[in-house]
């Protein structure tokens, strides 16, 4: 076999092996694999076309492929069982699929932060109108990439302020570039710094903010921090959904997502956690189950 050859069909073999973007009804059966686990392929295309009546009846020449194409790819697998003595291959999903509809589940969730960060320009404006963060030195703690709330916020602290961000630890990126391009667009290059939490310890800071990151499990160093940080004028800002206890949502989101216990804040356990740290709430403003906390030392 030529060197070339050889070489397009190593190609070609690790193209077979990646997991590219899944086709409608590929991501429908890896769904479906991961609520029912162990079905033969007649099952599966039943319960498909009951579920999705919308859409085209599922053929046997479109499911198979599919399979098979998850298969190779090793997000599904099978093996063969006899029920009521009738031979039957039996698919499910397998750790690396379970991986897979994590991602995209954690993807929508961070879709669904943007939208509802989308929905906070009013409730910034106003928290600016409150605490004016014009030539103030902002640290904001919470844990999400860019988005319209940080382009906000930067926007606020300017001319002679500064805007600092820590690592984002979802996506384990450094946003330093991401925002020069992006703060650089709306002439606002010189209010950004990109620091790690662990790296602001002086007791300089005029506003600490938080924004959706204290329903995370990873969230008491929060309040210690900006304890730490604060000047003894300055001023702590949390913005969260209020909780969702026991909601379905809820329920998804925690049984899918490894760093979320619940969604959400409970108010008065936060009022007793500000109390504790010696932070008195100075205002409190709730809009469409989005609360507001502003409190100094």
């Amino acid at each position: 076999m030529s060197l070339e050859k050889s070489r397009r069909l190593k190609r070609k073999d690790e193209k077979d092996k990646e997991i590219k973007h899944l086709n409608w009804l590929q991501q429908r059966i890896l769904e479906l694999l991961w609520e029912q686990r162990g079905l033969y392929g007649q099952e599966i295309a039943d319960i498909l076309s009951y579920k999705h009546v919308d859409e085209e009846k599922i053929r046997s020449g479109q499911l198979y492929p599919a399979l098979r194409r998850l298969e190779k790819v090793g997000l599904v697998k099978s093996e063969e069982k006899k029920i009521e003595n009738i031979k039957h291959v039996i698919y499910s999903i397998t750790k690396l699929g379970e991986i897979e509809i994590q991602k995209q589940f954690a993807i929508f969730f961070h879709l669904m932060e943007v939208s509802i960060g989308k929905k906070l320009t009013q409730i910034l404006e106003n928290l600016n109108q409150n605490l004016d963060f014009s030539d103030k030195l902002c640290v904001d703690l919470s844990n999400r990439l860019l988005d319209p709330v940080t382009l906000k916020l930067a926007e606020f602290v300017k001319p002679d302020g500064r805007y600092i961000i820590r690592k984002d630890s979802y996506f384990d990126a450094d946003l330093s570039e991401l925002l020069k391009k992006r703060i650089i667009t709306f002439n606002h290059q010189h209010v950004i710094s990109v620091k790690d939490r662990d790296k602001i310890t002086s007791r300089n800071v005029d506003i600490a903010i938080a924004v959706f990151t204290l329903h995370e499990d990873d969230s008491n160093w929060i309040l210690p921090k900006m304890k730490e940080i604060l000047r003894n004028d300055g001023y702590g800002v949390i913005i969260d959904l209020v909780g969702l206890e026991d909601h379905i949502i809820e329920k998804i989101v925690c049984e899918n997502l490894s760093n979320h216990q619940r969604i959400g804040i409970d108010v008065e356990e936060m009022k007793e956690q500000l109390s504790r740290h010696g932070f008195n709430i100075i205002n409190e403003t709730t809009i469409n189950g989005i609360i507001t906390l502003i409190f100094q030392n």
